[in-house]
């Protein structure tokens, strides 16, 4: 596969860096926040596979979760469903004083238009504003 361009968005977010990790972990609380993308809750399933609605990859798909919280680390996977999944969407969490900094890498996938991409990147930093204020109240 050869490689995308990315761009990793940021956020600090005035809350202990275990809190903020544990609660990206959670497949449940994803929907609960990033509200531009998905559009139902998850509902799991199998051997953690969760279902739930991205309109933007064209309805239902399937999600799992892979993150060690001590280390900061999550890594998404999301497929169409019945389709493998592909590689992961990583987030990193790191501490930053008395809170953190929430770090997500997106790809760019091959010919995805220019008008899709800078959207996608806009509403994924609104959507981690709302994981701020979730946090911060």
């Amino acid at each position: 596969m050869p490689t995308m361009p990315t761009e990793t968005l940021t956020v600090t977010i005035d809350a202990p860096v275990e809190v903020v990790t544990t609660d990206l972990a959670d497949p449940a609380a994803q929907p609960e926040w990033a509200t531009e993308f998905f559009s139902s809750p998850a509902v799991r399933g199998a051997d953690d596979v969760w279902t739930v609605n991205v309109p933007m990859m064209g309805g239902e798909v399937t999600m799992k979760i892979d993150a060690d919280i001590a280390c900061g680390r999550i890594d998404m996977y999301l497929a169409p469903a019945g389709a493998p999944f592909g590689p992961p969407l990583p987030v990193r969490v790191i501490p930053n004083g008395d809170g953190c900094d929430v770090l997500f890498t997106l790809a760019r996938f091959p010919g995805q238009p220019d008008d899709q991409w800078t959207e996608g990147l806009a509403s994924m930093q609104r959507e981690l504003l709302k994981l701020k204020s979730r946090h911060e109240g």
